[in-house]
């Protein structure tokens, strides 16, 4: 049975960056973006389980089609926290959804292995259904099963 959830996009004012604070984070943003978009089927890390880091993965994924962005912030490793800001998530998931209508239900998901910068990690991958899109969601966590990453685009 697949949970619906509208996600309701209210209005963002568009800031201009407060210096290099704010283009800090987007680079970091970005970085984790550029990282995920090559997801491969790869093996996981040492210890990660498919299922668990299927179940973790469709949690956050949960609440961030639910609007909730702060609690997908607060689901972020600690390093990560620091690096990117609850806005920065609200602003990518406004952007990367627009157009693309309500959610509806996952379509379909994987799991793959990745490493960079000597850090090995995992990523789900779940392809879900709005209205008017399909949308890819890519949420990467360490061995330990803390949240490092999140890309969403439409396909």
């Amino acid at each position: 049975v697949a949970e619906a959830f509208s996600l309701s996009r209210p209005r963002m004012e568009r800031r201009k960056g407060t210096g290099m604070g704010s283009k800090k984070r987007l680079a970091a943003l970005l970085l984790c973006l550029f990282l995920l978009a090559g997801c491969q089927g790869k093996a996981l890390p040492s210890g990660m389980q498919e299922e668990a880091l299927l179940t973790a993965g469709r949690e956050v994924l949960l609440l961030g089609v639910g609007g909730d962005y702060e609690a997908v912030h607060e689901s972020l490793r600690a390093d990560q926290q620091k690096a990117v800001t609850v806005e920065d998530i609200q602003s990518m998931a406004l952007s990367a959804l627009d157009g693309a209508g309500d959610y509806v239900e996952i379509q379909d998901s994987m799991v793959t292995g990745q490493s960079s910068d000597g850090e090995s990690y995992g990523v789900a991958v779940f392809y879900c259904g709005y209205t008017d899109a399909d949308v890819i969601f890519r949420l990467a966590f360490d061995p330990d099963m803390e949240l490092i990453g999140i890309s969403m685009q439409q396909r």
